[in-house]
C-alpha cells in the first residue's frame, strides 16, 4: 500500500511514470494463482493425513488397554500376578504413546524420549542411551538426541510385545492364540500410525515449490501498484488513489494470507494456536486408563499405575544391568 501511494504521487506530480502494461501481469497472476492453490492443497493434504495418523495412535492405545482389561478379567484372572500383568501392560501401552508424542514434539519441546517424566523402572533403563547403543551405531554422531529419541518408541514396543507373549506364563487362565494375536495386531496398528507421523516429520515440503511460489508472489504483489496506475479511471485523483490502495491491500492480503496459511499447516506440532495439542489428548487417555484399572482391579492398582506415570521422588534407576527382563516391572 505504501508503494502504491509513492508511485501514485510520483505520477501525479509528473516526476516519473512507473506504470506498465497489464498483459504480462495478467499472465503472471494465473501462474501465481496456480502455485498458491497447489501449495495450500499440498499443505492441507499433509495436515489431514498427519492428523489421521495421530488419531490412530490414540485409538489403538485405548483399544489395547481396554481389550487387555476386558479379556483377562473375563477369564477370571483376578489374582495378584494377573493384576501385575495388566498393570505392566497398561503402563507400557501408555509410555509407548507418551514416547511417540515426545518424538513428534521434539523440535518444539526439545524433550528427549528417555527424559519423559512418565518413564520409570526397567522401561526408563531400557530406553536410556548407553554404551551398547554407541557400539552398535553406524553413525559417527552417537550423541544425536533426535536419532536416539526416534529409537525410544521402538524399544518400548519391544517390551510391550514381550509382555503380551508372557501372558501364558503369568496369567492363571492364559488367553488363547487368537486373543494374543489381537494384541500383537493392535501394536502393529499403533506403529502404523507412528510411522505415518514420522514420515510427515522427516519429509518436508519440496523446497523448490516453496521457493518458486514465494518468489513469484512477491514479484506479483510488488508490481500491482504499477499496473493499477496504468488503468485509466474516471474518478478524480483523491478518490482514485484511495481505491487503488484498497485494491492493492486486498490482493496482497489474499495471496500472502494463503501463503501464511500453508506455512501454518506445514508444521502442526508445537505451541501455535492451530497446532495439535497432542500431549493434552494423551493425558485424557492416561486418565481414562486410571479409571478402567480402578474399576477392574481396585484403587490400589490404579494408584500404582499413577505413581509410575507421575513424577517420582528421588533419581530414577537407569542402570540397565540391574533389571531382570523375565519378571514383571511392577
Amino acid at each position: 500500500v505504501l508503494l502504491m501511494i509513492v508511485v501514485t504521487l510520483l505520477k501525479e506530480y509528473e516526476i516519473i511514470d512507473l506504470s506498465t502494461s497489464s498483459k504480462t501481469h495478467s499472465l503472471m497472476g494465473m501462474v501465481v494463482s496456480f502455485l498458491i492453490v497447489a501449495r495450500v492443497n499440498t499443505a492441507l493434504s499433509r495436515y489431514s493425513v498427519c492428523r489421521g495418523d495421530v488419531n490412530i495412535m490414540y485409538r489403538e492405545a485405548r483399544q489395547l488397554i481396554q481389550n487387555a482389561i476386558v479379556l483377562t478379567n473375563r477369564h477370571g484372572n483376578v489374582d495378584k500376578k494377573s493384576r501385575e500383568w495388566r498393570n505392566e501392560f497398561t503402563y507400557r501401552s501408555l509410555v509407548l504413546l507418551r514416547t511417540s508424542i515426545a518424538v513428534v514434539e521434539y523440535y518444539s519441546k526439545g524433550l528427549s524420549g528417555w527424559e519423559c517424566p512418565e518413564l520409570s523402572g526397567l522401561e526408563a533403563a531400557y530406553v536410556t542411551p548407553s554404551d551398547l547403543w554407541k557400539c552398535n551405531s553406524s553413525n559417527n554422531d552417537h550423541g544425536n538426541d533426535y536419532c536416539n529419541t526416534m529409537r525410544v518408541p521402538f524399544r518400548i514396543e519391544y517390551l510391550l510385545r514381550k509382555t503380551v507373549v508372557e501372558q501364558n506364563k503369568r496369567l492363571v487362565d492364559p488367553l488363547d492364540v487368537r486373543h494374543e494375536s489381537k494384541f500383537l495386531n493392535g501394536i502393529d496398528s499403533f506403529m502404523v500410525g507412528f510411522h505415518g507421523v514420522t514420515k510427515f516429520i522427516t519429509t518436508p515440503v519440496p523446497f523448490p515449490l516453496i521457493q518458486m511460489t514465494r518468489t513469484i508472489i512477491l514479484i506479483y504483489i510488488y508490481t500491482i501498484p504499477l499496473i493499477l496506475l496504468k488503468i485509466e479511471g474516471t474518478k478524480d485523483f483523491s478518490e482514485e488513489w484511495v481505491w487503488n490502495c484498497i485494491s492493492t491491500f486486498i490482493l496482497t492480503y489474499g495471496f500472502m494470507g494463503l501463503e501464511l496459511v500453508a506455512i501454518e499447516l506445514d508444521d502442526p506440532f508445537g505451541d501455535d494456536e492451530n497446532d495439535f495439542d497432542t500431549l493434552a489428548f494423551a493425558r485424557m487417555v492416561f486418565e481414562d486408563t486410571y479409571l478402567l484399572i480402578s474399576e477392574a482391579d481396585g484403587e490400589e492398582w490404579a494408584n500404582k499405575l499413577r505413581k509410575k506415570m507421575g513424577c517420582q521422588e528421588g533419581p530414577r534407576n537407569t542402570s540397565f544391568s540391574s533389571f531382570n527382563f523375565g519378571s514383571s516391572s511392577s
